[in-house]
C-alpha cells in the first residue's frame, strides 16, 4: 500500500493529539476513546502506520444488558416459590441454578466481548470499521483517508446529550457499501465517545492530506 505521506510527521502535525498525549487524555485502553493507543494493532496495519485513534461505543449504551444481567442474577434466589419448582428434587434445582448462572456468563462475556472489539480506527493512513455481529461473524471497512470527502456527527436523545456520546457519519468519495444492509454508509460510527472531537480530529486529518497533495503537485 502506498503510503500518503510520513506517518511520524503526520501525527506531529494533527492538532491537539501531542497535547493529549502529553496530558494523558484518552490514554485507557478500555476507554470509549483512546488516543494514539500505543499497544494496539490490526489486520493489514502496515509498519509505519500509526493508529490516531481508537474508538468504540460510549461505555453507557451497556448499561441495558449490565441492568438485566444484574436481575438475572437474583432470579435462582426467588424461583423456589414457583409450585412447579418446588415440586423438583434439590439435585434438578441444584443443576438448573447451575445451568442459569452458566448461562449468565456467556451473556455477560458475549456482551462484553462485542462491545469492546466492535471498534472504529482512524490511523495516519485510513480509516477501519470492524463490525461484530454475533462471535461468528464480523464484517470490516477500509478506506484511505484521501478518498474522505466530508465527515458529520449527530446526538440525539438525553442520554446522548448527558454522556456525550453520538453517531459520526463519514463520506467517501467511493460507492462502497457495507455488507450489513442496515448501514446508511459503510463508515458509520455509532454512540461514539466524544464525538465532536473525533470529527474535528478526523476533519483536520483530511486538511494534511489535501495540503501534502497540493505541495506535491
Amino acid at each position: 500500500m502506498a503510503e500518503i505521506f510520513n506517518a511520524k510527521e503526520q501525527i506531529q502535525e494533527v492538532p491537539g493529539i501531542k497535547e493529549m498525549e502529553e496530558k494523558g487524555q484518552f490514554r485507557s485502553i478500555l476507554g470509549s476513546l483512546v488516543v494514539s493507543p500505543s499497544k494496539t494493532s490490526f489486520e493489514s496495519q502496515d509498519n509505519d502506520e500509526k493508529v490516531i485513534l481508537l474508538g468504540r461505543k460510549h461505555f453507557a449504551t451497556n448499561f441495558g444488558w449490565i441492568a438485566l444481567a444484574c436481575i438475572a442474577f437474583f432470579v435462582p434466589f426467588f424461583w423456589s416459590e414457583f409450585p412447579m419448582v418446588k415440586m423438583l428434587t434439590a439435585n434438578v434445582n441444584f443443576a438448573m441454578t447451575v445451568a442459569w448462572y452458566a448461562a449468565l456468563i456467556f451473556f455477560v462475556i458475549q456482551n462484553f466481548l462485542l462491545w469492546f472489539y466492535n471498534v472504529y480506527i482512524v490511523t495516519n493512513e485510513r480509516l477501519v470499521d470492524v463490525d461484530f455481529f454475533g462471535l461468528l461473524y464480523k464484517n470490516i471497512n477500509v478506506t484511505q483517508v484521501n478518498r474522505l470527502v466530508d465527515v458529520n456527527y449527530s446526538q440525539k436523545g438525553l442520554m446522548s446529550g448527558i454522556f456525550n456520546f453520538g453517531n459520526v457519519v463519514v463520506q467517501t468519495a467511493s460507492e462502497q457499501r457495507s455488507d450489513d444492509r442496515s448501514e446508511a454508509a459503510a463508515f458509520n460510527f455509532v454512540a461514539v465517545s466524544n464525538p465532536a472531537l473525533v470529527v474535528k480530529i478526523i476533519s483536520e486529518l483530511m486538511e494534511i492530506v489535501d495540503e501534502s497533495s497540493e505541495r506535491r503537485n
